[in-house]
């Protein structure tokens, strides 16, 4: 079947000229085939002519010869002036649209915002200088045009590497540096300036090359800002571990006290005392352990923000641990009809990890989850070995946690019920610390909830903590306060 293109080319010659032999074959056979054809006819007619004279017929034949030749030469004059002129509208055309371009990224460069640009030669010879150059630097578009990078914005500790990025520019078309650098501006200040380099190739294999540039003065500003608040909230960070640290010592002293004396006083060492005195003293005793605990979960909190809390690592068996946890915890929640299971699986046997620091983490967690639980509720302990870590989580058939409230959770003192009569009691520490005290080991902290029905606070510690965490532990400068 035939194509559009066949039937518009029925002898093919589109593709016969497209050969490159096609010119030079085309034109030995039409020499040969018809121009020496027909000088060898007027070669003869000539010789003919010359022997017996000019007969009338000749004379019209020379006459259409003549006016022939005429048309043919005519017709070469025309068509050689209809490509020049041709080739002259095509050149003014391309110069109209070459300005018209230049003209167009000119105006683009001159309005690019907060963006100085600046095009110049491989000699530093500036070319072009758009209007955020002249309001960053201070120079005017005639005051930089001509000049060298050099001499105007570029200090003399920076001209060697200035001149590096140049000649890299020269030897790769395709270089392309970005860095951050400190220019000067026409009354002698220095400004900080994010900048890139790209080359530009050109007619006659010459290259231009662009450099733009932001200001990171207000970036700057921002940054030693942000320092001196950092190094403020510091100061202030060490201030509170001390006034922590001296506050717990000064208040656990007497406080130990009291508690110890209250016990004496229940236990009757110092002589029967009556139903009502008993309960009084068991009620100063319960209330200052209670106290005791917010005291001390305040200073291990303040001893893991600081990061001057140790681990001592040991070898633990998960399954004893958390039967220990669960003998423990079973006591505090019977009364309220809730029972705790356990799923471990069969590979969960040893971790390494600081004994003390696990045990305070899960019963925080297992405490939590009783005093959210619902009456005779289930919560359980999953314990399960994922890719060389060891994964922890305590659900609860509870109230549950909102969306909107995750983000309250791990913020120290903060409480998802912040109302004058809540109905469930604590300092909102637990969370905080056990975080703090998971991220010490190495490991991630999550939680999982759907309001209304349940909770899931998990943790993973890797079996074996790397060397890094160790050594840091083990580095650790002794913590500045002193345990009461």
């Amino acid at each position: 079947m035939k194509t559009d293109q066949e039937d518009m080319d029925p002898l093919r010659l589109k593709g016969w000229f497209a050969k490159p032999y096609s010119v030079a074959v085309t034109t030995i056979l039409i020499f040969y085939l018809v121009l020496y054809q027909a000088w060898l006819y007027i070669a003869n007619w000539l010789e003919v002519v010359h022997l017996n004279g000019l007969a009338p017929g000749d004379v019209t034949f020379i006459k259409a010869l003549t006016f022939i030749l005429v048309l043919l030469v005519a017709n070469i004059i025309y068509m050689a002036l209809s490509r020049q002129v041709d080739l002259l509208r095509t050149v003014k055309d391309q110069k109209i649209k070459l300005f018209l371009y230049e003209k167009k990224f000119q105006i683009f460069i001159d309005n690019v915002p907060e963006v100085a640009v600046q095009g110049f030669d491989p000699n530093c010879n500036v070319l072009y200088w758009n209007t955020a150059s002249e309001k960053m630097y201070g120079f005017s578009k005639n005051e930089a045009l001509g000049k060298k990078m050099t001499e105007l914005i570029v200090p003399v500790e920076n001209k060697t590497n200035f001149l590096k990025i140049i000649a890299s520019m020269q030897k790769d078309r395709n270089y392309v540096n970005v860095t951050e650098n400190t220019f000067l501006t026409k009354e002698g200040g220095n400004i900080p300036v994010f900048s890139s380099y790209s080359a530009v190739r050109i007619p006659e294999d010459r290259l231009e090359i662009f450099s733009m540039e932001m200001d990171l003065s207000e970036r700057k500003r921002m940054e030693e800002t942000l320092m001196e608040a950092k190094e403020l909230a510091e100061a202030s960070n060490v201030a509170k571990s001390r006034f922590l640290a001296n506050m717990s010592h000064e208040i656990r002293t007497p406080l130990n006290a009291i508690i110890g004396f209250s016990d004496l006083l229940y236990d009757n060492f110092a002589g029967p005392l009556n139903e009502k005195q008993m309960k009084y003293a068991k009620n100063i005793s319960v209330s200052g352990k209670h106290l005791l605990g917010i005291i001390n979960d305040i200073l291990d909190l303040s001893k893991a923000e600081a990061g001057k809390m140790e681990l001592q690592y040991e070898n633990i068996p998960v399954p004893g641990i958390v039967q220990e946890i669960v003998e423990v915890m079973r006591s505090s929640v019977s009364d309220r009809g809730i029972t705790i299971n356990t799923s471990i699986e069969d590979d969960v046997g040893m971790v390494e990890a600081d004994s003390g620091k696990l045990k305070q983490i899960l019963y925080n967690l297992v405490g939590n989850a009783g005093k959210f639980s619902i009456d005779g509720g289930n919560i359980t302990i999953r314990c399960s070995i994922i890719e060389g870590f060891i994964h922890f989580e305590v659900k609860d058939e509870g109230i549950g946690i909102k969306e909107e409230d995750l983000q309250k959770l791990f913020k120290p003192f903060s409480q998802l019920d912040e109302s004058t009569e809540r109905k469930y009691e604590g300092t909102g520490l637990g969370l905080s610390l056990v975080k703090k005290l998971v991220e010490l080991h190495g490991g991630d902290f999550w939680v999982k909830s759907e309001y209304g029905k349940y909770s899931i606070f998990g943790f993973s510690l890797p079996l074996q903590p790397p060397d890094s965490i160790k050594t840091f532990q083990s580095d650790s400068p002794e913590h500045p306060l002193t345990e009461a």
